[in-house]
């Protein structure tokens, strides 16, 4: 009898300590989501090119905010830092439309070079820079008096621009060149002409302003250009397809805030690849929309929004889970896009 009353003593000594373990694991995992601070609301604004308007989008949540018509071919796109204002480059009609991005309506254009492609503001929001791709020119507007401050003598087929704060430069990229220019964003200088013998299409540039990562046509992956003047340094290998048509490889790339993982869009696999930004070591992927074209990440590097051309369509992907998290329809053949702050609603 004393033998089994042990026996019972030690079961329920062991069950009541498995029930503890039980409640502490959950306390733990309370207290862990409630330190997890919630997501930060980020507007995406995404061009159409086959639509002529550029359609809002919250995210994470995916919800839609409503589409402006801003001209015909809208291509690139910018957001203020205030999130009162979004830029759009019209391809067919050479000019910028200014839209009140709160109300979404146009409050103004500008005319600029023949086939305006990406924008990109100056850090201090004072300056937009507009490349022209059949003017081998970049339009610089005052974003106060919404005029042309500007032209400038670029490579040809000017394609994408980015600027750097840290640096306080602006990047060009020339497709017809096969280079980069880099210049001053307060005396609009050059300050460099980098070659990269090869055909130059999306880049992001480095918190630190001294390393870009391009994405090349016919190459599946990425180049790591040293941006004080040496060129291209590494490259990032995602497999070559069986077969790539012409701009179906590695395309859309953009950087986490902290610049420490590269994301990829594959246009032939529907991909969305994630690389560590200094090993080039590949962390993973996940299947998005058809022909993925454009990706951009929230300020908080949470998430990632990709627009899917052939499926008019923008995929939410979680960077830390990589999992889509929404996919939300747009106008058609969505091209690029801008995360940013969202403008104060009625």
């Amino acid at each position: 009898m004393m033998k089994r009353a042990m026996i019972r003593s030690v079961r329920e000594g062991v069950a009541a300590t498995v029930a503890l373990a039980a409640c502490t694991l959950v306390l733990v995992s309370q207290v862990a989501a409630q330190d997890s601070p919630p997501a930060t609301v980020a507007c995406a604004y995404v061009t159409s090119f086959g639509g002529e308007d550029v359609c809002a989008i919250e995210v994470p949540s995916g919800k839609a905010l409503g589409c402006v018509r801003t001209g015909a071919k809208p291509h690139g796109v910018a957001v203020a830092a205030d999130g009162r204002r979004v830029y759009v480059s019209n391809e067919g009609a050479n000019s910028v439309a200014v839209v009140h991005a709160s109300a979404m309506r146009v409050a103004a254009e500008v005319a600029v070079g023949r086939a305006p492609n990406q924008l990109a503001l100056a850090p201090k929001g004072d300056r937009l820079w507009v490349t022209n791709n059949s003017d081998s020119t970049v339009s610089v507007i005052d974003t106060q008096g919404l005029a042309v401050e500007q032209t400038i003598p670029v490579g040809r087929a000017p394609h994408v621009v980015v600027t750097n704060a840290a640096r306080n430069i602006a990047v060009v990229t020339s497709e017809g060149d096969s280079a980069l220019d880099v210049f001053d964003l307060t005396t609009l200088k050059p300050l460099s002409h980098i070659p990269v013998f090869a055909f130059p299409r999306v880049l992001a540039v480095s918190p630190a302003g001294d390393t870009a990562y391009l994405t090349v046509r016919w190459i599946n992956g990425a180049l790591v250009v040293d941006l004080s003047g040496r060129g291209p340094r590494e490259r990032i290998a995602l497999g070559e397809t069986r077969f790539a048509p012409e701009g179906k490889d590695a395309h859309g790339l953009a950087l986490t805030p902290d610049g420490e993982t590269v994301l990829l869009t594959t246009q032939i696999t529907n991909e969305l690849t994630f690389v560590d930004a200094k090993t080039l070591a590949f962390e993973g992927r996940v299947h998005v929309g058809r022909n993925p074209n454009w990706v951009e990440v929230t300020p908080d590097g949470r998430y990632a929004v990709v627009s899917t051309t052939d499926d008019d369509s923008v995929s939410i992907v979680d960077v830390t889970t990589r999992q889509v998290t929404a996919v939300t329809k747009v106008g058609r053949q969505p091209k690029r896009l801008a995360v940013g702050r969202c403008g104060e609603r009625p």
